[in-house]
């Protein structure tokens, strides 16, 4: 393979290429396990809450990127973790 500059930045055909012809096993590196975790299935809860609350969390959600089920199960997972023995 013909030597890069610095900087260079291959175009995705060119990658597409190098890599459908490149092997991290050819090169004699032994592959090694990874130890990977998956979440644990969840349970849907309903909540009742004023129209308000539900505005001001979706609201909060929206300025962090965030669904608001994902930070209210956020806001849950941290008070939890607060509250271990």
């Amino acid at each position: 393979m013909a030597k890069r500059k610095k900087g260079f930045i291959m175009k995705d055909e060119a990658l597409r290429r190098y890599y459908d012809k490149s092997s991290s096993l050819e090169e004699g590196r032994a592959m090694e396990p990874v130890a990977m975790s998956f979440p644990k299935p969840r349970k849907l809860v309903a909540l009742r809450l004023d129209e308000h609350a539900i505005s001001r969390i979706r609201h909060l959600a929206a300025e962090k990127g965030l669904n608001y089920s994902t930070l209210m199960r956020m806001w849950i997972t941290e008070r939890l973790r607060q509250e271990r023995p």
